[in-house]
């Protein structure tokens, strides 16, 4: 059993937080400053995002926005291509969750995978 404090964790301020992980599943903390966000990708399994604080969007591969703002669950399913954008003037803070272990596909845009870009496959 383990229990983390949110607040402690967004103080950090860092762009990425792992905060809980198994072979099936996993969370994160997401922190993006005024104009940072994700690129457009997908994965392979569903997830979804509770936003803390701040505000965005959330854009789609043909175009579409969809504005998000604290205390709004965003659910992606699976294969669904978004990006994450901060569209505010404070920080943008998610806490992610997907079925999958850390370190699945992330399928950009042009169909390659960014995980196996960075690993240098």
């Amino acid at each position: 059993m383990e229990c983390i404090n949110l607040k402690e964790e967004m103080d950090k301020a860092k762009r990425k937080i792992d905060l809980f992980g198994t072979e099936n599943f996993r969370s994160w903390l997401l922190y993006f400053v005024p104009g940072d966000g994700t690129d457009m990708h997908y994965h392979a399994n569903p997830e979804t995002f509770l936003v803390f604080s701040g505000n965005g969007v959330v854009k789609g591969l043909k175009g579409e926005e969809r504005p998000i703002k604290k205390d709004e669950l965003l659910c992606l399913a699976a294969k669904d291509y978004y990006q994450i954008v901060n569209t505010g003037s404070a920080p943008l803070v998610l806490l992610g969750n997907r079925s999958e272990a850390f370190g699945g596909p992330h399928i950009l845009a042009d169909g390659s995978d960014r995980q196996k870009l960075q690993q240098g496959g």
